[in-house]
């Protein structure tokens, strides 16, 4: 069980964004005060000051130029980090399609299913190792897929952390109202829900956030049309860890996965017999 964040843990973020905001004002305004008073004074008082607005002015000069480095070093950071998350994608995605092709081209449900076991490992895999890296590498971070069956979502394949215990083995809509919430926004048409920080963001039904083993998640329906197949989560034990790249990411991979489950079930649905080919 995590623990929420001390005010000791608080401070140094305190004060960093204290001398990143507060310097870009005080070095300007020494400038204009040191000289200013510098033109009211004489003798050895006003070539103090004269001094002093030299140093300010090269003080705020060297300011400006650190704080435009840093940003662009932030930027060039976060462009790596996006190119790189793409980067393996393109990597793990040939191998995806060559799975989703193994699907759509079983010759018995035998095999089909046996292709979407793959399929859904793979998917699982890929969002595991190539979500959640950029923003906070030091991440522990966990894929989940659970399946909707009978107004319910059934744990199917997981895999990450395994510093805390697993995920939950099922939610059943009508049992609570956290658990018919995650029910029926599966069931739903919405596009995804990311959550930053559960101990200063949980959705309404998250009543014992502070007593979970994640802090972030990304969670997306398996959906195919009107069809619901399920959820794919990605969560963090950091918060902040998760982002919209993310995000765009596990809505790709979960559409993957509701292809290759819309064309199992569309051969189901034909009434195809035990062992005969598709």
């Amino acid at each position: 069980m995590t623990t929420p964040p001390s005010a000791t843990s608080r401070t140094p973020q305190w004060r960093r964004r204290t001398i990143r905001y507060g310097l870009a004002v005080f070095f300007p305004v020494a400038v204009a005060t040191a000289t200013t008073v510098a033109g009211a004074s004489n003798g050895s008082i006003k070539a103090f000051w004269a001094i002093t607005a030299i140093v300010a002015t090269a003080a705020s000069a060297t300011f400006t130029v650190v704080k435009e480095r840093q940003a662009r070093v932030a930027t060039r950071t976060a462009s790596l980090a996006r190119a790189q998350l793409a980067a393996g994608l393109n990597r793990a995605g040939a191998p995806l399609l060559t799975v989703l092709g193994n699907v759509t081209t079983a010759k018995t449900p035998e095999d089909m299913r046996a292709a979407i076991e793959v399929l859904t490992a793979r998917v699982i895999d890929i969002a595991h190792s190539q979500c959640g890296r950029s923003r906070r590498p030091g991440a522990n971070l966990r894929a989940v897929y659970y399946a909707y069956v009978d107004n319910r979502l059934e744990r199917r394949d997981w895999t990450g952390r395994l510093t805390s215990s697993p995920p939950r083995s099922a939610f059943i809509s009508g049992a609570n109202l956290h658990d018919t919430e995650v029910v029926r926004f599966a069931a739903s048409d919405e596009r995804l829900l990311i959550v930053d920080d559960l101990y200063y963001h949980a959705p309404a039904h998250f009543i014992d956030a502070k007593g979970r083993s994640y802090r972030s998640f990304i969670a997306v329906p398996v959906r195919a049309g009107e069809t619901s197949f399920g959820l794919l989560s990605i969560d963090s034990d950091l918060g902040g860890s998760l982002t919209e790249t993310d995000a765009g990411h596990l809505i790709l991979l979960a559409g993957l996965l509701a292809a290759g489950l819309a064309h199992l079930a569309s051969r189901q649905a034909g009434g195809m017999p035990h062992g005969q080919e598709c």
